[in-house]
């Protein structure tokens, strides 16, 4: 297959996978967000490899970009991003829990924590929404169509509907810009 050939096939795989995302699912989903939000709740991203990326830029929009002056400010957290307790977990205990160990310190009742995976089975994220459960958090993930567990330890999933890696992860940021330019737009219509 020539590029030109396979950029269409890509994008027309992308753009077919978006349009068939439960929709129900993804407001449930951007509900959660919202409230964790507006009620100044500490929402964690917790991912491995390219889902890790995701989360990381999921803090610089929600942390920067929703905000306009006079707004509230998102306190979100991907606890891929600090190497060193990372590495001191995954080698002094193990990676399994890199997630799990993090929340047990942060997390309190009512706080958010999403899950980004393509495969929706990584131990270390299952192990944290365990924890996560164990604190009394609320629960989401947006994950491949792996039936991958991750599903049943959330309380809302998108399952994006592909097993393309690529694919997923670029909807785990498309949905990251839907929700904070939506986020954006409500603060700056309350504050005009």
């Amino acid at each position: 297959m020539d590029f030109e050939g396979f950029k269409s096939e890509y994008i027309n795989q992308l753009d077919e996978v978006l349009r068939n995302i439960d929709h129900d699912d993804f407001e449930k989903f951007v509900s959660l967000i919202t409230d964790a939000y507006e009620n100044g709740r500490m929402i964690f991203v917790i991912g491995n490899g390219g889902s890790a990326a995701c989360a990381t830029h999921w803090v610089c929009d929600f942390n920067k970009g929703v905000n306009v002056d006079g707004s509230p400010r998102a306190k979100v957290v991907s606890l891929s991003d600090n190497t060193g307790i990372v590495s001191a977990i995954g080698n002094d205990i193990t990676y399994d829990d890199i997630f799990s160990y993090q929340l047990s310190n942060f997390a309190s009742e009512g706080d958010l924590v999403i899950a980004l995976s393509v495969s929706g089975r990584s131990p270390n994220l299952l192990n944290g929404m365990k924890m996560a459960k164990t604190k009394g958090c609320h629960t989401a993930s947006v994950i491949g169509d792996y039936d991958g567990k991750l599903k049943e330890l959330s309380d809302v999933c998108i399952i994006i509907p592909s097993k393309n890696y690529g694919v997923v992860e670029d909807i785990h940021l498309i949905i990251n810009h839907i929700i904070t330019q939506y986020l954006k737009g409500r603060n700056m219509e309350r504050l005009s």
